[in-house]
């Protein structure tokens, strides 16, 4: 199974599979895998040699294709987008196995699974498709998030290479506040980048410059909420309904917040460190969010929890109940898990 690093490596030192199957959860690093496998497949601008090819196409079409001679090259590259294994007839999925199974001379074939995501571990036509594509010689590009720690090396060395300085700390609030996917990523360094030209960026520009993504918008309120700050909180959910941001993800957001502290004073009273169980919880790159927990657990002990708890549940029957008045709802949910907070006490 190859990387994003052992792909590289791989295509610079000219080992060229038959066959490519490209699947994970980071779309940017998938669509770069993909670019770097045409160029070093065919030569750029050298359209005639490259054809795609979407979920619906005639099966026979690209067997055609496949065993068609290149124009002018040694190889030719057919790449197949977002082939959805599960809705696919039988006859058209097996044909797909078929012509993954056999190796092309003069042809590289990808299958590209960008918007699709593809079930490795559950789905049996996955596991029999990967299997084809190892029997023709071919390999699995795996592209899933980058962990933070990697995502900040990646930030500060970008923002260094255009001469500006940017701190580890700083390029993890960027990753917290905006996203952890790559692309999105990208995008607010180059924002960022234009804006302050040279010297160093700091928390201040990106609060001004960088677009939050709404987990992190939600997630200040629930830290206005642990800080016992009531009118900022109540200013903060006057945003995210400006935002139009609904109820349902609002509430599942501020819940997940104390999910996170309980998770974090498990770990504790294991004398183990919050952040390293987040692969356990299945957190991947968002982990960081157990060690953000364990600071919040200052304010918190087990009784607050359960009380906190309590009011979440509570919640959550009486918007699931109701169509109008969740606002409503979500304010009193607010109130009341700040008086726990600094009192220990639920508020009748």
């Amino acid at each position: 199974m190859l990387n994003d690093k052992t792909l590289k490596t791989a295509l610079e030192s000219g080992a060229l599979l038959p066959v490519y199957l490209i699947e994970g959860d980071d779309i940017y690093l998938k669509k770069q895998a993909l670019d770097r496998i045409i160029k070093a497949t065919i030569q750029p601008d050298d359209a005639l040699n490259l054809t795609r090819y979407e979920y619906g196409v005639d099966m026979q079409e690209v067997y055609d294709e496949l065993n068609g001679f290149p124009v002018m090259s040694d190889k030719k590259c057919v790449v197949l987008s977002d082939f959805d294994i599960e809705d696919a007839s039988k006859s058209d999925f097996e044909k797909l196995c078929e012509l993954t199974s056999e190796p092309y001379d003069t042809a590289v074939f990808v299958l590209f699974f960008g918007t699709y995501e593809l079930d490795t571990k559950k789905s049996q036509r996955a596991k029999q498709l990967i299997s084809a594509v190892e029997s023709a010689g071919g390999d699995i590009v795996r592209l899933n998030h980058k962990s933070q720690g990697e995502l900040i090396r990646w930030l500060t060395a970008s923002a260094k290479k255009r001469g500006i300085t940017l701190s580890p700390q700083n390029a993890g609030y960027i990753i917290e506040t905006c996203s952890q996917d790559i692309n999105q990523l990208s995008a607010e360094l180059n924002k960022l980048c234009a804006y302050q030209k040279q010297g160093e960026i700091t928390r201040e520009i990106i609060d001004k410059v960088c677009v939050k993504s709404v987990d992190a918008s939600v997630y200040d309120l629930a830290s206005k909420i642990i800080a016992g700050d009531t009118a900022g909180a109540m200013k903060l959910l006057d945003e995210l309904y400006y935002m139009n941001i609904q109820t349902n993800s609002i509430f599942y957001n501020i819940a997940s917040c104390f999910v996170d502290m309980y998770r974090a004073l498990a770990a504790k009273l294991a004398g183990k460190d919050p952040q390293s169980l987040g692969a356990d919880f299945g957190m991947g790159s968002r982990s960081f969010l157990l060690g953000r927990a364990a600071g919040n657990l200052r304010k918190y002990d087990a009784h607050k929890l359960e009380l906190s708890f309590d009011e979440l549940v509570s919640t959550e029957k009486e918007i699931k109940s109701i169509s109008i008045g969740q606002r409503a709802a979500i304010e009193k949910l607010i109130i009341r898990l700040i008086y726990i907070m600094k009192t220990g006490e639920a508020l009748d």
